[in-house]
């Protein structure tokens, strides 16, 4: 807990004692409003403005809210704004309790040095104290809990500066460049979910320097209104100047009225620095407004994404306090008037939140109904399991006016993932993408791990956009070994978006010059078998025994057929392991017997007198089964072998010799072992496919399966491949079959070693998966999946010694 979290709780215990029927809405709002208050004038001490130890002097609230009266008429920026705020000059606190605060904000016991604490490290304090609030558990306790939205987005955590600076530098500098202040005090810079206001904050730093370099260049004796030179010779930007551009350009909105007082106070702070208390006390004698602006027209709180149209949705929000309140509606038409009217913002910028909307649903699930209702304006809304992100860049896209720029820093996740697919189709068919800083597996939030990118969109045409990859995120910011990739714009659409990496290019490159050999060379690669009815064919047994299988028909009919012409089969079966021996969940009916490595249909007579249940059973779907095309010899009647599958392939594949088995669509590499004539259907593109080692290969089928399982194997893949819904990559034939395989040089000691190793450890493993299968006990479960891990490790690390990856080509795989 750091001091202003401590100086919270203490607060509201003693808030709640002396005042029980207090909401905790107000409850919170006084605390903050009594700590911004203090620290602002801390603060000020330590600048000078305010006499130094005049805080530490006080001795009762009573003379502490005659400070803030004197405050209010000097500075009348909103934070001493005691005719809004009536409401806080109306309770007691322990005199004790203030004297104690204060003291604790003096040398030594303070934590901060008030001097050197600028507006951005105050934030980033605040960005930790906004995850939390006050909770009243009863009339005379409190506990300081999470807020349900942090709850559901896993915590929150500032955006680091580098960040912050990067967005800035790639939407609001182009926009600077070449203006005068006159055209400049045009500029229109929002962050619609500012939080704390740290993009806020830096940007309004970036314009301040952006101004005092203009006016310096332009000549210091013509711009001796909006300069002053300090007694040190440096040049200033005088305090009204400040304020101006602060008012001109600088547009903030957050749904938390806390955020809202934070972006506030820290905007303010800024504002007052290098300012002496000559220049205030001038100011605030010539001015009866005060010296500072009122920030209530430009950061306001409200819900960025919910405006009137709410009310068709939910009409009675619009005559309910408590619905209203909660929904907070924000008619960006009426709120920021002169901006929209005039085409919109010219930059928006910020880190919004990443909540999962089945778990916004946990909080307020009638927000998420309005978002999928016909009333919402959000597209991005139309697919399950969206981020909230999606709707901050389409509501920032509407937003922007016809040359804006977005810069956001938000998950990556949705340029694979189904349902990223309508804001993939939102950005792509506009030709609005820019650039892309792909994060990869670099982590900008420290200990939070979230897989990031930042995106710059822009709201005219672009004929190209670029990627840069950043591999490794210190040399990106030291501007060292930078890969940047440029893309025409039709380059991608809604379907995933996948970039590959220059150094994962590099890297293919060599693994397939040194390893000429392909997959396709040693093994065999099949589909599996082809009904053309599988929901005839293939069932799950209800009950079974050494010679008939029980399941149920479509009509919830229990049925019984000869086991003897039923497979083992796997059927829309979606947990795979690799590494793993593959178990059956499902039986086919399987009108073939093999001779000699052919398939014979079984005869009329054949199937009526050695399977009559099961006879029985397809001949009841005979019109069904013939209205498939059948693949058959001239020489047979569709009419009589309607029991047949539609296609002859692959029905020799499934007999005595052991093969490899993995789902067609996957997000990782799933190859499994059978030896047990496993059957499975699908074609060109699956569900499944199989191979099977040559007869002239020496390698063993599990090295084979280990070489699959590799991670920089399974990324040459996920290159390749055709990617599908929620981010699937096809694994089928034509993407696998180019593999580089690492040969075996079995004249040399060391890989039929490395070879032997392997061999013996797979096989282990997939001794181990069958025991995860069947243990229930959690610790053994933790134990034996530890096991399995480092087996697969040494797996992995012999293989890399074979096809001589290092350290840094291994990381690439994360890519």
């Amino acid at each position: 807990m750091n001091q202003i979290e401590k100086w919270r709780l203490i607060l509201s215990e003693d808030l709640i004692l002396n005042s029980p029927s207090l909401l905790q809405e107000e409850l919170n709002y006084l605390v903050q409003k009594l700590i911004n208050r203090i620290i602002f004038l801390r603060i000020c001490e330590d600048r000078n403005l305010e006499k130094y130890e005049n805080l530490k002097n006080i001795v009762s609230y009573s003379e502490l809210k005659k400070l803030f009266l004197k405050a209010d008429i000097k500075y009348n920026s909103g934070i001493f704004d005691f005719i809004d705020d009536e409401f806080s000059l109306k309770f007691v606190i322990n005199d004790e309790i203030l004297v104690n605060i204060f003291k604790e904000l003096y040398y030594p016991n303070s934590p901060y040095s008030f001097s050197v604490v600028d507006a951005r490290i105050l934030g980033e304090i605040y960005e930790m104290f906004l995850a939390k609030e006050a909770h009243i558990v009863n009339k005379s306790s409190i506990e300081i809990v999470e807020k349900p939205e942090v709850i559901e987005s896993r915590g929150i955590v500032p955006t680091p500066k580098y960040i912050v600076d990067a967005i800035i530098e790639r939407t609001v500098k182009p926009k600077c460049e070449g203006k005068n202040p006159i055209e400049l005090s045009q500029l229109k810079i929002a962050d619609i979910s500012c939080g704390s206001g740290s993009f806020l904050l830096a940007t309004y730093e970036y314009l301040l320097n952006y101004y005092l370099e203009w006016y310096i260049q332009d000549g210091v004796e013509k711009h001796t209104n909006e300069l002053f030179e300090h007694t040190t010779g440096t040049f200033y930007l005088r305090l009204e100047e400040k304020c101006k551009i602060l008012l001109n350009n600088i547009f903030g909105v957050d749904i938390d009225s806390q955020a809202v007082e934070v972006t506030k106070f820290g905007l303010l702070l800024k504002t007052l620095e290098n300012v002496n208390s000559s220049v205030v006390a001038t100011l605030s004698t010539r001015s009866r407004t005060g010296v500072l602006p009122k920030l209530s027209k430009n950061i306001i709180c409200g819900n960025s994404l919910v405006d009137s149209n709410y009310f068709y949705f939910e009409p009675k929000a619009k005559v309910q306090e408590n619905i209203y309140y909660r929904v907070n509606p924000f008619d960006w038409n009426n709120e920021f008037k002169d901006v929209i009217e005039k085409g919109g913002f010219d930059v928006i910028i910020g880190n919004p939140p990443y909540v999962r909307i089945q778990n916004i649903v946990k909080y307020s699930p009638k927000e998420v109904e309005y978002y999928k209702s016909k009333y919402s304006p959000f597209v991005t809304a139309n697919k399950d399991n969206i981020d909230k992100y999606y709707l901050f860049i389409e509501r920032a896209k509407y937003l922007l006016n016809s040359e804006g720029i977005l810069g956001y820093i938000v998950p990556h996740k949705f340029f694979k993932i189904k349902s990223g697919q309508e804001l993939r189709r939102l950005i792509s068919s506009n030709k609005n993408l820019s650039e892309i800083v792909h994060f990869g597996v670099e982590q900008v939030f420290g200990t939070k791990t979230t897989y990031t990118c930042i995106l710059v969109l822009q709201s005219k045409e672009l004929d190209e956009f670029k990627v840069n990859f950043v591999s490794n995120i210190d040399d990106w910011r030291n501007g060292k070994n930078v890969q940047i990739e440029k893309y025409k714009s039709n380059y991608i659409n809604e379907t995933p978006w996948i970039f590959l990496h220059p150094k994962l290019d590099k890297l293919f490159k060599r693994i397939n010059s040194e390893n000429p050999v392909k997959l396709e060379d040693i093994t065999e690669i099949f589909v599996g078998v082809q009904t053309s009815k599988d929901k005839i064919y293939i069932f799950k047994p209800v009950s079974e025994d050494n010679y008939f299988v029980r399941f149920l028909d479509s009509s919830g009919s229990i049925q019984e057929i000869e086991k003897s012409i039923l497979r083992p089969c796997i059927y829309d079966e979606e947990k795979i392991v690799p590494l793993s021996r593959i178990k059956p969940n499902s039986y086919i009916i399987y009108p073939y017997k093999i001779i000699d490595n052919k398939a014979i249909p079984y005869s009329h007579e054949e199937m009526m007198s050695l399977f009559p249940k099961c006879w029985d059973y397809l001949s009841n779907y005979k019109q069904d089964l013939l209205s498939r095309s059948i693949n058959l010899p001239a020489s047979k009647s569709k009419e009589d072998w309607f029991y047949l599958f539609g296609r002859s392939q692959s029905l020799t594949k499934f007999n005595e010799n052991p093969k490899i088995i993995w789902p067609t669509l996957s997000l990782k590499p799933r190859y499994a072992y059978d030896e047990n004539n496993i059957v499975f259907t699908g074609g060109g593109n699956g569900p499944y496919y199989a191979l099977q080692p040559k007869n002239e290969t020496k390698e063993s089928i599990f090295y084979i399966q280990a070489i699959l399982c590799h991670p920089i194997i399974e990324s040459i893949v996920q290159s390749r491949g055709s990617p599908f819904k929620s981010g699937y990559i096809s694994h089928g034939k034509q993407f696998i079959k180019k593999l580089p395989f690492r040969t075996i040089y079995f004249e040399n000691s060391s890989d039929v070693e490395a070879h032997n190793r392997i061999v013996e450890l797979v096989t282990h493993l997939i001794e181990l998966n069958e025991k995860l299968l069947v243990t229930n006990v959690p610790s053994k479960k933790e134990i034996l999946h530890r096991q399995c891990k480092e087996i697969k490790n040494e797996i992995d690390y012999i293989i890399n010694s074979l096809y001589k990856f290092d350290a840094d080509e291994i990381k690439l795989s994360n890519l």
